[in-house]
């Protein structure tokens, strides 16, 4: 039995690396033979690999922390004035206030994952492309995470995907910046994007470590929230959902097709990775150009201890009933 560490609450989780290696080759053998064809983007994992090469870099350091944002008004949304690249789908923008909050420093990296995956038997992302990934890669953001995948995450480590305002509040600070580091164009030393010229392939995308670009951090300090890897939120996409008139800490449409994802990518052109920008996709979506980082509020820790509370209550409704029941018996009715 390992014991392993996953995050700055101290929390842990137990599992077994051997108990996870046969599950996975268990389910290999049920689940067939596929058919052969050419595909250079789906893993060649080995099902037979070392358990302790897992522990490794599972148990390897890298990045972490949150930061604290702190509550009052925002300006949310673009102004086509200030920002061309403008869509309507950011517009109007206009003042929103939140409540105070904490987001993670850094995108959630592949050996935070795989703690993850250990843990609860989550699938591989599909990205993994050594068993899991070559120690070099331990510090890139995780990717082909879909929104269902990334919402588990955070809830296994006690937080909770943001909402698009808190997220947009997070890269942009209080006054309407384009970019976490302001107006100015991108340039090789803020973000990993894809600048004019620059030749991409996707065989594995050119991920940066998490904490790289120091200098394009956002006003509260928080790491690549323009390029390297567009991160989910939690909110439901509407193109019109801006133009509505937002109360105080929105959590956007109430159901919906697609989800929010914001911030742009390595492969994507500093117009559309402007940190303004709105994209969304399917829950189910799993991209390499997509990745996540969590949140957490007072408000989470209000909610947990009411359902604790409610769930207290129930049980002595329960017990207030069935003591009833033993009085009625036991008066010989």
């Amino acid at each position: 039995m390992i014991q392993f560490r996953h995050d700055p609450m101290r929390k842990w989780a137990y599992f077994s690396i051997p108990a996870f290696a046969m599950g996975f080759v268990i389910g290999l053998v049920a689940g067939g033979v596929a058919p052969v064809h050419a595909d250079h983007l789906t893993p060649k994992h080995d099902p037979w690999a070392q358990p302790w090469e897992l522990e490794r870099l599972a148990l390897l350091d890298v990045p972490e922390g949150m930061v604290p944002v702190p509550g009052g008004a925002f300006l949310m949304g673009s102004d086509p004035k200030v920002d061309r690249a403008a869509g309507p789908q950011e517009q109007p923008q206009r003042p929103v206030s939140l409540d105070a909050f904490e987001i993670d420093r850094y995108e959630v990296t592949n050996v935070h994952y795989l703690r993850f995956v250990l843990a609860t038997g989550t699938a591989w992302p599909p990205f993994w492309m050594q068993d899991p990934f070559l120690e070099k890669m331990a510090s890139h953001p995780v990717i082909g995470v879909s929104w269902e995948e990334a919402t588990a995450y955070c809830r296994w480590v006690g937080k909770r995907l943001p909402t698009e305002a808190e997220w947009e509040k997070a890269a942009r600070g209080e006054d309407g910046r384009v970019f976490p580091w302001g107006n100015e164009p991108a340039g090789w030393l803020k973000s990993n994007i894809a600048h004019p010229g620059s030749k991409r392939g996707f065989k594995y995308p050119p991920l940066a470590n998490v904490n790289r670009y120091d200098r394009g951090v956002s006003p509260y300090g928080v790491y690549q929230m323009a390029g390297n890897v567009s991160e989910w939120v939690s909110d439901w996409f509407d193109p019109e959902y801006y133009q509505r008139n937002l109360s105080d800490n929105p959590t956007g449409p109430a159901a919906g097709e697609l989800k929010v994802f914001r911030g742009g990518s390595w492969n994507e052109d500093p117009e559309v990775a402007r940190s303004a920008g709105r994209n969304a996709g399917r829950p189910d979506r799993k991209s390499y150009l997509t990745g996540l980082r969590c949140a957490r509020s007072e408000r989470d820790s209000l909610s947990v201890k009411r359902e604790a509370q409610a769930k207290v209550q129930d049980y002595r409704e329960v017990s207030r009933v069935t003591n009833h029941e033993k009085r009625f018996t036991n008066d010989g009715y």
